[in-house]
């Protein structure tokens, strides 16, 4: 199986505030498979463990999503 670098990685926290939105929208965006990310620490469908972002994910879906005003 090969790999791929994802680069930085954020916390819920981090990446929300970065797109400024709320960390619930942000988590049931990355349920519903609308935003990449990985869940680390408790096996999927479970509750716990930390779900990180990749810094690239990010700043991809903002300059995809954004419009100008």
């Amino acid at each position: 199986m090969k790999t791929r670098p994802v680069g930085n990685l954020l916390t819920t926290k981090e990446a929300a505030a970065r797109m400024r939105v709320s960390t619930d929208w942000l988590t049931n965006r990355a349920l519903r498979g609308d935003i990449a990310s990985v869940k680390i620490g408790s096996p999927v469908g479970k509750r716990g463990g930390r779900r990180l972002y990749p810094e690239s994910e990010i700043e991809g879906w903002l300059s995809r999503n954004l419009r100008q005003a």
